[in-house]
């Protein structure tokens, strides 16, 4: 696997938890991706030469790449505290989460599996800015949704669902994504999953149980590390 240098020309930080690291590769340029897609990336000295795969979170129009990452372990404990002017090595990208249809979007996400999602929608609200979606985002609190500025700009309607939080906002609903609601949201729809193994796999038992095709739901899923 061909490894490149990528140097760090951001962070923010999303909630107390995720942050997204903004970057180029040396050179100032781009990789050539498709919405959706992920990296591998490798950090020095790790028990695991092999690497980390994350998914972009950025969209290929916009100046830098980005991946956003959930502070809970080896790897994502490097890539957070990392800096800018910090380099860090990456491979090429891969994958093929990206619908590519024109059908209407509904995507379900928990956590920080919103990056390829967020990739996705911010892609085809650039290409088209009448694009049908919904997103159903699941969150243990409010102080915990990543990209929402850019769900409020890119999405066409977000279900925001708060799972561990005694006081919801009157724009939240308290409690988990309910696979009815999801299949209810558009007609025709074309459904993308991602966050938790358990989560994703419930998710898509409970769209194909309702009768949704499988060839209409594309996964990804997220391991924690």
């Amino acid at each position: 696997m061909e490894k490149l240098t990528a140097v760090v020309k951001k962070v923010v930080r999303e909630t107390p938890d995720i942050s997204t690291v903004y970057f180029l590769l040396q050179d100032e340029w781009k990789l050539e991706y498709t919405a959706g897609q992920y990296i591998t990336v490798f950090m020095p000295g790790s028990s695991t030469p092999a690497g980390k795969a994350y998914s972009l979170s950025s969209a290929p129009f916009e100046k830098y790449m980005s991946i956003t990452v959930k502070n809970i372990g080896e790897f994502s404990g490097y890539l957070c505290a990392l800096r800018p002017g910090d380099a860090f090595v990456v491979s090429r990208s891969y994958g093929f989460f990206n619908p590519t249809t024109t059908r209407p979007l509904v995507a379900l996400a928990a956590g920080v599996g919103i990056s390829p999602i967020i990739s996705v929608l911010k892609d085809e609200h650039n290409k088209d800015r009448a694009r049908q979606s919904h997103v159903f985002y699941s969150n243990k609190s409010s102080r915990h949704i990543a990209h929402k500025s850019a769900l409020s700009k890119t999405a066409g309607v977000v279900h925001y669902h708060i799972t561990a939080q005694n006081k919801v906002p009157r724009t939240m609903r308290a409690g988990r994504i309910t696979v009815d609601e999801c299949v209810q949201a558009a007609k025709d729809a074309f459904y993308m999953i991602c966050g938790s193994e358990q989560f994703v796999r419930d998710m898509w038992q409970g769209l194909t149980a309702r009768g949704v095709a499988p060839d209409s739901i594309t996964t990804e899923t997220f391991f924690e590390s």
